[in-house]
């Protein structure tokens, strides 16, 4: 009897929930959708440098179209979705595992920072591509990392990362901020912004100071004020932020040359000045005329 009625309080708390519209896609679908979008963009990115606004809306035109749905069924279903995040936070949640899984779509990389230089290492310990909505708390994603024994003193620290906008509207603004925590209880913290497809790259160098890190934290957020526009007041437009081929960088760097005492100086001036009169003579043929005054006495 008892078992019996919790199945029956579940058949109603089920009846009573509320179901999806029958104009709205599916999860499945939806999630098919926004990774062709992703898909289609990154290589899009690949093959041209320079890139407008229109150019992505009719890219994103084009995958909804091989989809057989209309920009009003999309922009409908993903008004439906964006006022029930955890809906579509789960979306996202499949969606990021389908796009770490991917070759294509986490493509990419930025010259001379990578992880593979001999004096570099990679110690990002989240997850490497990720997406970022306009709906708290998914429009952010912190980190905490703590030294280990590869890191030295000195050591420069680059956050490198690929952004990527979805959106139909609204200004576009991915906040990176990072910060390094010293030995002697000084904290170094820098922030860019990234507002278009872009590569971010934060970088605090420790070169000179030359300090012990005792840790690094950081975040990364899809910028709040994205969320109310005047022509959709309630937030309903599609706005993703894509941040993939994260890695955060530690690089080993030789310590500044110690200034020189003026005796040194000196003979460096003078070994210079020898070094242009031997070469001045060459040049005549072996003849070297000093140009020093003389004196002549009677």
């Amino acid at each position: 009897m008892k078992h019996l009625c919790y199945i029956i309080l579940l058949i109603v708390m089920v009846a009573c929930a509320p179901s999806r519209p029958s104009y709205v896609l599916d999860p499945d679908e939806v999630e098919d959708i926004l990774y062709d979008m992703h898909v289609a963009q990154s290589m899009y990115d690949q093959r041209v440098e320079n890139f407008n606004d229109e150019d992505i809306i009719s890219l994103r035109a084009s995958v909804l179209k091989n989809h057989d749905i209309s920009q009003s069924e999309w922009d409908s279903t993903f008004n439906y979705y964006c006022r029930n995040s955890q809906e579509l936070y789960a979306i996202y949640q499949s969606l990021t595992e389908r796009i770490n899984g991917n070759v294509v779509a986490l493509g990419g990389r930025i010259d001379g920072l990578q992880d593979s230089e001999a004096d570099t290492a990679n110690v990002w310990n989240r997850e490497a591509a990720f997406l970022l909505m306009q709906q708290a708390p998914y429009n952010r994603l912190t980190f905490e990392i703590i030294p280990d024994s590869t890191f030295e003193d000195g050591d420069r620290i680059t956050l490198q990362y690929d952004a990527q906008m979805i959106f139909q509207d609204g200004y576009r603004d991915v906040v990176s901020f990072l910060a390094v925590y010293y030995d002697n209880d000084s904290i170094v913290t820098n922030v860019i912004h990234t507002t278009s497809d872009n590569h971010g790259i934060n970088i605090i160098n420790n070169d000179v100071d030359r300090l012990h890190i005792k840790r690094i934290k950081g975040y990364f957020i899809l910028n709040g004020n994205l969320v109310h526009t005047s022509s959709n007041p309630n937030g309903t437009t599609m706005r993703l932020a894509a941040i993939r081929n994260v890695k955060l960088l530690h690089t080993r760097t030789q310590p500044p040359a110690p200034a020189k005492t003026e005796l040194e100086a000196n003979t460096d001036s003078l070994t210079l000045d020898s070094l242009r009169r031997d070469s001045i003579q060459k040049a005549q043929g072996g003849r070297f005329e000093s140009t020093t005054p003389k004196f002549v006495t009677n």
